[in-house]
């Protein structure tokens, strides 16, 4: 039986503190080469405000916090350009390849009502 673990939710949906990321690897210095970043994400949250969002990706750790792997900054209409495009390519996939089926407990952990076919 596979282990889910629960989505990273920050106490009272507050934006998670920079210092209680663990982020190996950080040396402080500024990647100017130019190349993307490519990491694996099993952690997301977003904080939003009335001017911006910050999306945060991480990496689930056992028994530790996750890793932070990103912190994108955008406008609210940016984050909902990218809610569109995520489920255009959500629908696109499922239409090819059959339903993502996702825990109930994802969807309490985010306080969102599952959604019947």
């Amino acid at each position: 039986m596979p282990i889910i673990q629960r989505p990273y939710v920050p106490p009272e949906d507050q934006p998670p503190q920079e210092d209680t990321y663990v982020n190996p690897g950080d040396t402080g210095s500024v990647d100017v080469s130019g190349e993307p970043i490519t990491f694996y994400c099993d952690s997301f949250h977003i904080y939003s405000s009335l001017y911006s969002a910050v999306m945060f990706f991480g990496e689930q750790m056992e028994e530790r916090e996750p890793i932070l792997r990103a912190r994108i900054k955008v406008s609210p209409q940016m984050l909902k350009a990218f809610a569109l495009l995520a489920s255009k390519h959500v629908k696109d996939y499922e239409e090819a390849v059959g339903p993502i089926n996702l825990p109930e407990q994802v969807y309490n952990a985010w306080d969102i009502e599952v959604e019947e076919k």
